[in-house]
């Protein structure tokens, strides 16, 4: 007799990580810090670390970004440039955010995404967040004020008559 019930389909992440925005330049808002959690979900056991939920944001215009899974590209990408709930726990970029004396997070910070030693990311090589250029700095201003001009002419929605 066949079991009357379907096991779990894989469920790929809708998610972006740190290793979808490498060589990009991103404009990153920390939403949330949390202290001593699980560096890797797949073992709650292990080793401990911050972790900090983000939205990062693509500023340089070269489009969508891709889903990693086990340290590799999935095919799959993320349009837009804002990319909301990034998880970042890379003992090397948790601090990057939050002030020197660590006791809040940055409010905003423009970085490349690289790696410490240039190359690709691996153990002893983990990924680092580059100051930008000033071309880099007047490219996010032109991106933030093109946001600030397209939400002011955007039309404001009707409102609804609440008598019919």
């Amino acid at each position: 007799m066949a079991d009357p019930f379907a096991e779990p389909s894989p469920v790929a992440s809708k998610f972006a990580s740190v290793q979808s925005f490498y060589g990009r330049l991103v404009i990153i808002e920390p939403s949330k810090i949390e202290h001593d959690v699980p560096k890797s979900s797949s073992n709650p056991t292990g080793p401990k670390g911050d972790r900090v939920t983000a939205t990062i944001t693509t500023v340089d215009g070269q489009g969508a970004v891709e889903i990693f899974a086990n340290r590799g590209g999935t095919g799959q990408y993320l349009e837009g440039p804002e990319h909301r709930g990034v998880w970042i726990n890379q003992d090397r970029l948790v601090p990057a955010l939050q002030t020197p004396d660590g006791k809040a997070l940055l409010p905003m910070v423009l970085a490349r995404v690289s790696t410490f030693r240039g190359g690709p990311a691996a153990q002893g090589n983990p990924y680092s967040f580059d100051a930008p250029s000033e071309e880099d700095k007047q490219m996010a201003r032109d991106f933030l004020a093109g946001r600030k001009v397209a939400a002011a002419s955007a039309p404001a929605p009707a409102a609804k008559n609440p008598f019919g």
